[in-house]
């Protein structure tokens, strides 16, 4: 294993993917040559921090990941906008450190701040009223009254509406409004800011820093690699 440090943007595993298994093998061979990976959200098209509402699918890929921390890798994970209180229910056994917005890396005498993405558009004020309530105390509190084939269903058909909604958002990538999202995060001293979210590959430079979007996986195969000589570079797994 080197010392590299890997960045895998939006997954979005369904139950039954066909993509499941080549990405647990990109997964292995991803740690053979990389000491950490941080994943920037939505491995799963909906990750519920509840155990007794894991799939098969969830517990496949669950299992990958403890694989690869007793091979002495390092993982941690960013919430993204389809997972729910993951570090409440995995921070301890699968990853070494989970944020519910960002999170801070020193790598390659780097600084690097990393967010899922979903805060970036600050025009986008339906998708921050829909996250609050989601992601309260009280909600999650009543949701897990529900049976838990009732709270699968709804989580599911929940993420299916979400998909038609909010589409003017979701037509061009915000450059500006990403750039003004980053620029206080290099303003505070970061070298690179690292977003997913947006399915789209893109590497923006600001006269104090980096601003670096990841691709979705399942279309690009493609992630972002750190050497610990600091050289920053995306990757071809196809």
């Amino acid at each position: 294993m080197s010392d590299r440090l890997a960045f895998v943007g939006d997954v979005h595993l369904e139950p039954d993917d066909p993509l499941l298994d080549p990405f647990l093998r990109f997964l292995d061979g991803l740690g053979r040559k990389c000491s950490r990976i941080i994943f920037t959200g939505d491995l799963f098209s909906v990750w519920l921090g509840r155990r007794e509402l894991e799939q098969p699918h969830h517990v496949a890929l669950l299992a990958k990941l403890s694989e690869l921390r007793e091979r002495g890798v390092a993982l941690r994970y960013i919430e993204g906008n389809h997972d729910f209180r993951i570090g409440y229910s995995h921070a301890a056994e699968l990853f070494d450190g989970v944020g519910p917005e960002t999170l801070t890396e020193s790598f390659g005498g780097l600084s690097i701040l990393v967010a899922h993405g979903d805060l970036a558009n600050s025009s986008d004020l339906r998708y921050r009223r829909w996250r609050g309530f989601a992601r309260s105390w009280l909600i999650w509190r009543i949701f897990n009254v529900l049976p838990r084939k009732g709270r699968i269903r709804l989580a599911e058909a929940t993420e299916r509406r979400m998909r038609s909604t909010n589409l003017e958002h979701k037509r061009e990538f915000p450059r500006e409004e990403v750039l003004a999202y980053a620029a206080s995060f290099l303003a505070a001293g970061h070298d690179l800011v690292v977003l997913g979210h947006f399915h789209e590959e893109h590497d923006l430079h600001l006269d104090n820093g980096r601003v670096i979007v990841l691709p979705e996986w399942k279309g690009s195969r493609r992630h972002l690699e750190v050497s610990a000589g600091g050289e920053i570079s995306f990757v071809d797994c196809r």
